[in-house]
């Protein structure tokens, strides 16, 4: 931004000019990753179609995983909220009711 002054005889006379704009890029280290596989924190490798991104304690990353394993876990190894969650055990005894039967033999 550029201020003028001028002067003549007892009075003063100022103008501003118009600010220019920037144009800002930034690009190379320290740049904004465009895609997961550019974050050092995120494994790509096991990338799948529908597959979901969770975090992997042992390497400290984040992976990609077979909703199946997602599943798995939560019904089997996950120690903070223990089980499945009751509203989808809901679900699953309404949507396969009738569709497994389970034979106790006879007596």
């Amino acid at each position: 931004m550029t201020i003028k002054v001028t002067q003549s005889t007892s009075s003063y006379s100022v103008k501003v000019k118009p600010v220019q704009s920037f144009k800002i890029s930034v690009s190379g280290e320290g740049s904004v990753a465009s895609n997961l596989g550019e974050l050092l924190d995120v494994d790509v490798s096991g990338v799948g179609d529908k597959f979901v991104i969770m975090y992997n304690a042992s390497t400290g990353k984040y992976t990609a995983v077979n909703p199946d394993a997602v599943l798995s876990a939560a019904a089997v190894t996950e120690t903070t909220t223990v089980g499945l969650p009751q509203n989808f055990i809901d679900t699953l005894d309404v949507d396969l009711d009738d569709k497994i039967d389970l034979d106790a033999g006879g007596f």
